[in-house]
C-alpha cells in the first residue's frame, strides 16, 4: 500500500508502511541511511509493535517491522523533540532509546489543550550495548535536520532583539537553551561603562563555559 499519515488530525506525526525494499527503506533525493540496527523493539506508549530493523537516515527515522511489514513508522527528525538513553528499570524494564514526539495542541473542537498527550516511542535493542551508538548518531542527524519552525522563530526574534541590543537565548534541535557570548558580552560591557558599577550582592548571573 502506498505510504500514508497515520492520524490525519496530527496527534501522531508519524509515517506508516513507508516504501521499503526487503529490510531497508526506500530513499528519497540526497537521502542516506548513517546507521541500520537490527533487532530493535518498537513501544508506542506502553503497545509493543513489534521487532523490526532501526535506520537512521539523513532526514529520517524508519524502522521496518520485521513480523508485520505493514506496522512499520518513519517520521522527520524535527517531530522528535526529545530523545533520550533510558537505563532506569524504574521508568521502564529495559533499556532504551525514548523518544517524545510533538503533542497536538488542540482538540478536537480545535480549542487549546492545557496539558496535550505527548506521544512517546522507545526503540529497545537486543544488544544493549549498542545504545549510545544509537544516541550519537541519532543527535548528529537531529542537528542536521532543524525544526522550520523553530528556525523562523528564531529569525523573528533576532530581529526585534537585535534593535533594542538585548541579550538573545536561541533554542537548539534538542530543545536546550545555547548561550550566545558575543551578544551578552556586548551587554554586560556596556553596562559596565555606563554605570562602572559591581553586580549588587543579590544578583547572580549563571552562563556556561565550554
Amino acid at each position: 500500500p502506498a505510504p500514508s499519515r497515520a492520524d490525519p488530525d496530527g496527534a501522531m506525526p508519524v509515517e506508516r508502511t513507508p516504501a521499503r525494499n526487503g529490510d531497508l527503506p526506500v530513499l528519497g533525493d540526497n537521502e542516506e541511511i548513517r546507521l541500520s540496527e537490527p533487532k530493535i523493539k518498537l513501544y508506542t506508549g506502553q503497545d509493543l509493535q513489534g521487532e523490526g530493523v532501526l535506520h537512521l537516515t539523513t532526514s529520517r527515522i524508519v524502522w521496518l517491522n520485521a513480523q508485520n511489514p505493514a506496522s512499520s513508522y518513519a517520521m522527520d527528525y524535527p517531530f522528535v523533540t526529545l530523545h533520550a538513553v533510558s537505563r532506569d528499570k524504574a521508568s521502564w524494564p529495559e533499556p532504551c532509546l525514548y523518544c517524545q514526539l510533538k503533542a497536538e495542541e488542540t482538540d478536537e473542537n480545535g480549542d487549546e489543550e492545557d496539558e496535550p498527550d505527548i506521544p512517546e516511542l522507545r526503540f529497545v535493542p537486543a544488544d544493549a550495548g549498542h545504545l549510545q551508538q544509537i544516541f550519537m548518531v541519532f543527535s548528529e542527524m537531529s542537528a542536521l535536520n532543524p525544526d522550520p519552525k523553530d528556525e523562523q522563530e528564531e529569525d523573528s526574534s533576532e530581529e526585534e532583539d537585535d534593535d533594542e541590543g538585548a541579550a538573545l537565548g536561541m533554542c537548539a534541535p534538542n530543545g536546550a537553551a545555547v548561550w550566545e557570548a558575543d551578544h551578552n558580552d556586548a551587554a554586560m560591557e556596556d553596562a559596565d561603562e555606563d554605570e562602572g558599577l559591581e553586580p549588587e550582592g543579590d544578583v547572580s548571573m549563571e552562563t556556561t563555559t565550554k
